[in-house]
């Protein structure tokens, strides 16, 4: 084997390497699925949350300690990651004044994000940081 040939095929065997690594980390990143803390209800799977207009959802900025009602105003970040999940975020004005942040994971082509303007239910889920957000069609 000539020495061009041997660059050649180092220079390939890098380039490979690079792509498998930089490709299993952006798959590992992308295909995040929330875990439920103890406690909590969630769907059957993440494929399905959504159903029935019924979302399981971590709250990730304010809270919520009894039901309540909002109304959706922001719905941001929703491209799918490998496995075809959303990772949505959503602003929720709820009737208390308060205004939280939740992430819906959910798989848009089965079930639509929450969109602004539609009204929806929040509850707390077995946590202070996960709720069931419930829409509330013809509302």
């Amino acid at each position: 084997m000539n020495q061009a040939s041997f660059h050649r095929i180092r220079g390939l065997s890098a380039i490979l390497l690079t792509g498998i690594v930089f490709m299993g980390f952006s798959v590992q990143a992308w295909a995040w699925e929330p875990t439920l803390p103890k406690g909590a209800q969630g769907p059957v799977s993440w494929y399905q949350n959504g159903k029935d207009g019924r979302y399981f959802v971590p709250v990730v900025k304010g809270s919520i300690s009894k039901p309540v009602t909002g109304r959706v105003t922001t719905d941001a970040n929703c491209m799918p990651d490998a496995q075809g999940l959303s990772h949505c975020f959503n602003n929720i004005q709820l009737s208390s004044g308060k205004l939280i942040t939740i992430q819906n994971t959910h798989k848009m082509s089965i079930h639509h994000c929450l969109r602004p303007g539609e009204y929806v239910k929040v509850q707390p889920n077995g946590s202070n940081t996960w709720a069931i957000v419930q829409t509330e069609p013809g509302r």
